[in-house]
């Protein structure tokens, strides 16, 4: 059972996208869109929010911030963290849109419902794709400080452009029609290249929103073990669960940790990127960031 901390954060991040929605959408209440309407909402529907909370927590800690404090700084409208939290769950679902397509991954299961594609025509999901992205952005320029909505803008571009997600997802697709050129060492990088961008973008975000403007490196490093830790489990998940289990499709395939190195010593080397994660935020004392760690390795969906 998730602790009530977590549902909070959690709840807290969902009603802050569909208020952002209601409000967005209210603009035009044309019929005609709102099949449209529909698989927007869908889309970013069910979602962990890892990074958001994660996000979150590491803002409300430095910035010497409660949940609470958030309502009572900014009243009627969305906190600034909040809205740097949206735009997280936006990109991420957007990334998982786009990946579950038949030319990508052709996934037809996520979150135990059919993918978008699979649920609404192909049309669609490229215009819920677009507005995904494009929300993103828009969002983030609504922060009301600017010089920190302009640099934060400037790291989300760079962290989708060619040589940010879209290059590594290139690269994934490569090896999937070449595995044999690929080894362990190079689906490491791919996996933490891949994910880089927009990992490097969140500790960004956190760091400019609240002020604290220290030990970069060491919190980005955080950020990429956990993540890396995060699709270890994936692919441990997808040998060892059911599609009921986890909520999505699974199946094996060349491009996972337990193809080159079996399951025991994958098991093994998500424990020791765990204990890595939680030597790294030790000084911190979080037991909310300590849950999180366990919470990615212990996960079953």
């Amino acid at each position: 059972m998730l602790p009530s901390w977590y549902n909070e954060y959690k709840q807290k991040i969902e009603d802050s996208i569909k208020d952002y929605l209601d409000i967005y959408f209210l603009e035009n209440e044309n019929e005609i869109l709102n099949d449209f309407k529909e698989s927007i909402y869908y889309s970013v529907a069910w979602g962990k929010r890892i990074r958001s909370i994660l996000a979150l927590e590491f803002y409300l800690l430095f910035s010497n911030k409660t949940l609470v404090d958030l309502d009572l700084e900014s009243k009627d409208e969305i906190h600034d963290i909040l809205k740097f939290c949206i735009a997280l769950e936006f990109l991420h679902s957007y990334s998982l849109v786009h990946d579950d397509l038949p030319a990508m991954d052709n996934d037809s299961f996520r979150r135990w419902e059919l993918t978008t594609w699979k649920k609404y025509w192909e049309a669609n999901w490229i215009l819920v794709w677009d507005l995904l992205n494009s929300l993103a952005f828009e969002i983030l320029g609504e922060l009301k400080d600017q010089i920190v909505w302009l640099e934060l803008i400037k790291k989300f571009w760079k962290s989708v452009w060619l040589y940010g997600m879209i290059w590594w997802q290139v690269l994934d697709l490569h090896f999937e029609k070449n595995n044999k050129d690929l080894t362990l060492e190079k689906l490491i990088e791919v996996h933490n290249k891949k994910t880089w961008a927009l990992i490097e973008f969140s500790v960004f975000g956190w760091i400019l929103l609240s002020g604290f403007k220290w030990s970069l490196e060491k919190y980005l490093e955080f950020w990429k073990k956990i993540w890396l830790a995060f699709q270890v489990k994936d692919d441990l998940l997808d040998v060892e669960w059911t599609k009921e289990e986890t909520g999505k499709s699974v199946w094996w395939e060349q491009k996972w940790f337990v193809y080159f190195i079996w399951i025991e010593k994958t098991r093994k080397y998500l424990n020791e990127l765990a204990e890595v994660c939680l030597t790294t935020i030790s000084s911190l004392k979080s037991q909310k960031l300590e849950f999180l760690v366990w919470y990615i390795r212990d996960r079953k969906k």
